[in-house]
């Protein structure tokens, strides 16, 4: 089983609906259904592992947050004035 807290660095070979591909820069053991979070410049991605190999993920994207947009809310969550 992998560290609940285990973080890799790869990059994100294509995003297509749902699924993602993902290569991973070194060799891990995950298994099907395990939980992620990757993100790229703009978007945090939180899905589940669809199938694996050493290196490569396919991802079954859940939920996708827009990174602009989530600081934003927290901007205006973090303000003093009233609307």
């Amino acid at each position: 089983m992998a560290d609940p807290h285990l973080s890799l660095q790869g990059r994100l070979l294509s995003l297509e609906g749902r699924y993602a591909e993902v290569a991973l820069d070194v060799e891990a053991r995950l298994t099907q259904g395990s939980l992620v979070q990757f993100q790229s410049a703009e978007t945090l991605y939180l899905g589940a592992i669809e199938s694996a190999s050493a290196n490569r993920l396919r991802v079954l994207i859940e939920h996708s947050v827009n990174l602009e947009r989530a600081a934003a809310i927290r901007r205006l969550w973090n303000t003093d004035s009233p609307f």
